[in-house]
């Protein structure tokens, strides 16, 4: 009997993991007056089949009782803790937004030059020019241009190694130069257009999870530019992408792909040491040595390996780090390895990076509610919005300061292509 409640009860847990965003978009887009279906929700929702595999795959191999397993259930309840306080927080800062709309009211005061299409066009071909600048130089450096070309997957994982920043910045600007070009395009068809001329190139950058990501944000961009979707469309398109990631194993044997979703079970490695005695907390030495990471190799040769989320990674797979392999961790693992149960509950209380995302989405839907389309594509601030918002691995390798600095370029850039004057070749563009 009591086997039962506690089957009922783990099973309860995992629910409310999977169903507790979603919910809470239901919520979000009530409170703002905009479709459930939006260009902030649209990635959560295609994204829906890949996080229960997430969910329920890795789990159901890597744990001796699957998904019941106790230590596994712990630690999806440090996620809800998480989920919670966050959820409520980002809550109660749509509740503000909606009834007082000071921040966009402070913003439409400043009056900015409307960016035409073509110069939007002519920041979307700049911006490619430097994603091929790097990327030409990150597959030249120990791998070949050649060989990178004819095998972008092995380039990735095996060669980035002393290019990191020339990847870092190729992955950022065909972002930046993608959610441009997906904002001049203005009809669906132009739309798709944009999306199939940049998949090849975002092929060459070797991650799969770019192809999804981009492909979804072709979808965000149909809602942007005023077309309906249905829900139905988005959940096939996540099955779709689910089987996509499945079928690039390139096994049949389900145990052999389900051993990839590992995430869970690397968190769990560091609570069953930390239950059992083995280890202690490290309190504070993750979070504070993050900022390593901001330090280019190339500036500081002798820069250590081990730092950051790299410090549980050296506790069970000694010299992983140096190698270059980063096993990933489920749940807020490392706010509980910081401080134990009082930092997750410190991260859900302040957790920015959501909470930025929370705050970018209210002030995007609700121009794009009351101006329109035409409003947000030619708005400075609205620009700068959907890169933050939108781009796929935009400045997802740049850690503060130099996250600042490649905004910089960015907003220099655009100011510098609206400004310059009218010449034949803006024309052209």
């Amino acid at each position: 009997m009591m086997d039962v409640l506690f089957d009922a009860l783990f099973a309860l847990n995992l629910l409310y993991n999977f169903a507790l965003e979603p919910l809470f978009l239901l919520v979000f887009a009530r409170l703002l007056g905009v479709s459930f279906l939006n260009p902030y929700s649209i990635t959560v929702f295609a994204l829906l089949p890949v996080r229960l595999l997430w969910l329920l795959a890795g789990p159901s191999v890597h744990f001796n009782n699957g998904v019941f397993d106790q230590t596994y259930q712990y630690l999806i309840l440090l996620e809800n803790l998480h989920f919670t306080l966050r959820t409520g927080v980002a809550g109660l800062l749509v509740v503000y937004l909606t009834r007082d709309d000071v921040l966009g009211r402070f913003i439409d005061r400043f009056h900015f030059h409307p960016m035409p299409i073509q110069r939007l066009r002519l920041c979307a071909a700049l911006f490619f020019g430097v994603f091929l600048l790097s990327f030409v130089i990150t597959a030249s450096w120990s791998f070949g241009l050649v060989n990178w070309l004819l095998s972008p997957r092995m380039g990735y994982q095996l060669h980035r190694a002393g290019a990191g920043p020339f990847y870092a910045m190729a992955v950022s600007m065909i972002a930046v130069s993608y959610i441009l070009a997906m904002l001049a395009a203005g009809t669906q068809r132009r739309i798709i257009t944009t999306w199939l001329i940049y998949l090849p190139f975002v092929f060459l950058l070797g991650s799969k999870g770019y192809l999804v990501l981009y492909t979804v944000t072709a979808f965000a961009f149909m809602l942007i530019s005023g077309f309906r979707l249905k829900l139905s469309v988005v959940a096939a398109v996540g099955l779709v992408m689910s089987a996509a990631v499945l079928a690039n194993f390139g096994s049949a044997d389900l145990v052999d792909i389900f051993l990839y979703f590992d995430y869970y079970s690397n968190s769990a490695y560091f609570v069953q040491a930390y239950q059992n005695g083995l280890t202690n907390l490290f309190y504070g030495e993750i979070s504070s040595t993050e900022i390593i990471g901001a330090v280019p190799r190339g500036l500081w040769p002798g820069k250590p390996y081990v730092y950051g989320s790299t410090l549980l990674n050296e506790m069970f797979y000694p010299g992983m780090a140096e190698a270059g392999h980063t096993p990933a961790f489920g749940g807020p693992i490392l706010a509980y390895a910081d401080f134990g149960v009082a930092g997750v509950v410190l991260l859900g209380l302040t957790d920015w990076s959501y909470l930025t995302s929370v705050l970018m989405a209210c002030l995007l839907l609700t121009r794009l509610r009351d101006r329109g389309p035409g409003f947000v594509r030619t708005h400075h601030f609205y620009i700068f919005l959907a890169l933050m918002m939108l781009a796929p691995g935009y400045l997802n390798f740049f850690q503060f300061p130099l996250n600042l600095g490649i905004m910089g370029f960015v907003a220099l850039v655009l100011m510098g292509c609206n400004l310059f004057p009218r010449t034949r070749f803006i024309r052209f563009a």
